[in-house]
């Protein structure tokens, strides 16, 4: 019942100020000046009413200037403003930061003296430069002056983690060298194999047809060649459990390749391994 009363008297209000404004035969411009701006007080926004009781200032008698002179003096008494600042997650300045008022743009950048707001429940939007946001809903009463909004911006977000690697993903991280050890080793088991074969063929087509006097020079031929294959399966099987070995470490960082080298004489054979483990 109250608020209907209030609304009905200022509605009259309004309509008489406008008779008053007409009756007295001034411009448009003032009349309407004159009565958009007892609307807009009523429904405090007083920012666009501050702007209407400049323009009936400047435009209108005396008389009527006298009733905007003083209707201004309130919406300045009542017109509340906020003290923006913001920080970030370690209590630092967050460097440029701008505001948006219901959505829509506010400042630019923070700045040093308080901004004038309109009466009621507004929300207030903080965006650093990297675009992390933080909202502070308030509510301002007519009157309230330099009311404190801080807000302090959450650190920032970890990384992702990397994306689980296939299996077919972990030579490239290490580089190629292990499988390329592993490939090696085989082949040099392989090379064993058949010289370990071939040796016992040899040996067994020599017993069936010089035994037990054999030239020596053959005997040797088929000695040299069993140790050669001895040799080349036991390179091909470090080799390859090396390549295996780092290729399977947990740490991608791999050390430099190990150089492994065979070498095959007369009158015998050497195994030679060089690298960093």
């Amino acid at each position: 019942m109250k608020q209907g009363l209030l609304v009905a008297v200022s509605a009259a209000v309004i309509l008489l100020a406008g008779s008053r404004a007409r009756a007295q035969g001034v411009g448009e411009k003032c009349a309407g000046a004159y009565e958009q701006a007892q609307q807009l007080v009523r429904d405090r926004a007083l920012l666009r009413a501050r702007a209407e009781l400049r323009v009936c200032m400047s435009s209108c008698p005396a008389t009527l200037a006298r009733d905007c002179q003083s209707w201004s003096e309130e919406v300045e008494r009542d017109m509340p403003s906020v003290a923006l600042s913001a920080t970030s997650a370690d209590g630092r300045a967050p460097g440029r930061v701008r505001v948006l008022l219901d959505g829509a743009p506010l400042v630019d950048a923070l700045p040093r003296d308080p901004i004038e707001v309109d009466p009621g429940r507004h929300t207030l939007t903080f965006e650093d430069a990297a675009g992390t946001r933080v909202v502070a809903v308030v509510a301002l009463s007519p009157g309230d002056k330099a009311l404190p909004i801080a807000v302090r911006f959450p650190p920032a977000a970890p990384p992702p983690p990397p994306p689980p690697r296939a299996a077919g993903d972990a030579a490239p991280a290490r580089g190629r060298w292990p499988l390329v050890l592993v490939g090696a080793g085989a082949v040099g088991l392989g090379v064993g194999a058949l010289l370990g074969v071939k040796g016992h063929l040899d040996r067994g087509e020599l017993r069936s047809r010089c035994a037990p006097r054999c030239p020596a020079d053959e005997v040797e031929a088929i000695d040299v060649a069993w140790k050669a294959g001895a040799i080349s399966a036991g390179v091909g099987l470090v080799v390859a459990g090396v390549g295996a070995l780092f290729y399977l470490q947990p740490d991608p960082a791999a050390p430099a390749a190990p150089a492994a080298g065979l070498t095959v004489a007369p009158d015998g054979a050497a195994l030679s391994l060089r690298g960093a483990f």
